[in-house]
């Protein structure tokens, strides 16, 4: 029977660009960067707090410094099972960051034991309970389809800026209210995020299909330090000009930063050919570098571009590592909460480190010891040095195929049943070769034909065929168009049934 060639619409092209559906609830990924930047970044509690942020309080320190170590935890933890596997947590972590956030505010206004008290439940609610959320997200996107969280990853950083846009200016107490409420919010849209992925409203991520593959431990040790050491130097750059910036010229710099971050995000994730540190250090250098510049130079102008170049690289930094490291954890077959969770200690610990080491260094500039100009470029020099630790070559770097089919292939498998499965793969290879002439795939089209005809993701495919995320779904834009279907399981049909004649 001739096959019916059906005509595509702008409205089914359309549809097939957005396939699949955009799950705009796991936008509350964002929320906890929201809750973040509002909390700390920004003079966000106003009369609260004098007009200016809580970052370098009593309770801020605390947090810095109980938030890595829940990272750890959370990692040795996740070594053998996910953390969404404990129900109840769930439930703790939003509930740990809105009472830290109350315990926050109600510092300043609380005296003697009270306020000791108030300080150590506002560091280990704050603390803990992001992190808890955070590794939460991570599960949730080891599951969801790769082009989803490629999407949503970035995009949730749209939600954290409108915040910061919108929260600070309300009114004191309404501000308090509404930051309390982001952690609650995204752990509300977290378990429906959890819901439809689990009743099949969101496509889950299909790795059956591709070979599991290993990473070193040296490698991982690398790329610890590789994080610590990016988010160390960028919170030391304050130290190194005796400026003072005021708030509001801050709070400019966390949203035009923030603005650029999301832009290069995203390009990062289109044009790149794989989500990788390497491909992460290639897009940042240039900014990171170019900040530490800004502030040798000593300006409030070229300060404040420094601040606004440093937000783009910590913002970028965390989009691309949450989809690193949930993809090395898909890769890898290991959980992704180990693995999230070594990259936000490191990010963490950096943060601390950086802020704890600003008086000594502040000290050593000013009684002359060095000056603002060979300061910064020592830290040029090391972060010279740190991009040499980038680990060159790790499990989203090796393209599965012919070669990794060899090696889990047994060597005692007899000869003639390998040499019959080889004539079978042969045979079908050129069927649904002839099958894209005949519709008339160019080359590049073909190739990415016959990955769909194998049931191939598309993650799958960028990795064999070294292509961006936006060239894959161009090349699988035209396939449809051309073929006249709409989804793959209709090309999966298709490569089978195709009759004869049509050949």
């Amino acid at each position: 029977m001739a096959r019916t060639s059906t005509k595509t619409t702008g409205i089914d092209r359309f549809a097939a660009m957005l396939e699949p559906a955009f799950p705009l609830r796991m936008l509350g990924f964002g929320l906890i960067y929201a809750w973040s930047t509002c909390i700390w970044d920004l003079p966000l509690l106003g009369a609260f707090a004098n007009g200016r942020p809580l970052q370098g309080d009593a309770a801020w320190v605390l947090s810095a410094a109980i938030t890595p170590l829940a990272c750890i935890v959370g990692s040795l933890v996740g070594r053998t099972r996910e953390l969404a596997a404990v129900r109840s947590m769930f439930v703790l972590g939003p509930v740990l960051t809105a009472a830290g956030t109350l315990f926050a505010v109600a510092c300043p206004y609380l005296g003697g034991v009270l306020q000791t008290a108030s300080v150590v439940l506002a560091g280990v609610g704050t603390g803990v309970g992001p992190v808890v959320l955070i590794l939460l997200w991570a599960c949730l996107f080891a599951r969801t389809e790769t082009g989803i969280v490629e999407t949503v990853v970035p995009a949730s950083f749209v939600a954290t800026l409108l915040c910061a846009l919108a929260i600070p200016s309300f009114p004191p107490a309404a501000s308090v209210a509404v930051v309390t409420a982001l952690p609650l919010a995204s752990g509300a849209l977290l378990l429906l995020s959890k819901r439809a992925l689990d009743t099949g409203s969101v496509p889950r991520e299909d790795l059956g299909g591709d070979v599991r593959m290993g990473v070193k431990r040296a490698n991982i040790a690398r790329m610890f330090l590789v994080i610590f050491a990016v988010y160390a130097i960028g919170c030391l750059l304050p130290a190194a000009s005796n400026l003072e910036v005021t708030a509001a010229a801050e709070t400019a710099a966390t949203i035009v930063g923030m603005v650029f971050a999301v832009a290069l995000s995203a390009a990062i994730v289109l044009f790149s050919r794989r989500i990788n540190l390497e491909a992460l250090f290639r897009w940042i250098t240039v900014p990171f570098v170019f900040a530490i510049i800004c502030t040798a130079l000593g300006t409030l102008e070229t300060l404040a571009l420094s601040r606004v170049l440093a937000n783009v690289v910590f913002t970028g930094i965390e989009i691309i590592m949450v989809l690193y490291f949930v993809r090395l954890a898909q890769k890898t077959g290991r959980t992704s909460t180990f693995f999230v969770g070594i990259g936000e200690c490191a990010a963490y610990a950096g943060v601390l480190v950086g802020y704890v080491a600003q008086p000594p260094i502040e000290a050593l500039l000013v009684g002359g010891v060095v000056d603002a100009k060979t300061f910064c470029l020592l830290l040029v020099g090391v972060f010279v040095v740190v991009t040499l630790l980038v680990p060159r070559r790790d499990a989203t770097l090796d393209a599965a195929g012919a070669d990794a089919d060899a090696e889990t292939r047994s060597p005692a498998e007899p000869h003639a049943a390998a040499t019959a499965t080889a004539q079978a793969a042969e045979t079908t290879a050129q069927r649904r070769a002839r099958i894209a002439r005949s519709y008339g795939l160019s080359n590049r089209e073909t190739e990415v034909f016959l990955l769909l005809a194998q049931g191939r993701s598309r993650p799958y495919i960028r990795d064999a065929l070294i292509l961006s995320k936006n060239t894959v779904a161009t090349h699988i834009r035209h396939i449809y168009e051309k073929l006249g279907i709409h989804s793959q399981q209709e090309l999966i049909d298709l490569a089978e049934d195709e009759p004869a004649s049509r050949l």
